[in-house]
């Protein structure tokens, strides 16, 4: 589950620190350590997906009339 974190999460989890998380960088992170962060407002999560490359745009180049 992808996040971003938005505030500077303290602390420690699972044994995990906390401390080391990046104010506005995106993690993959297990569900339960991203539900966590989310729901004490210290991620939102992460829909796009920065690996791929934009979508290719259709153009109609049929004339109208």
């Amino acid at each position: 589950m992808k996040v971003r974190i938005t505030r500077q999460p303290i602390g420690v989890i699972h044994g995990v620190s906390l401390k080391y998380y990046r104010l506005g960088e995106v993690y993959e992170l297990p569900p339960p350590l991203a539900e966590y962060l989310v729901m004490e407002n210290y991620a939102i999560l992460e829909m796009r997906d920065r690996d791929k490359p934009p979508m290719p745009v259709e153009v109609d180049r049929r004339r109208r009339l």
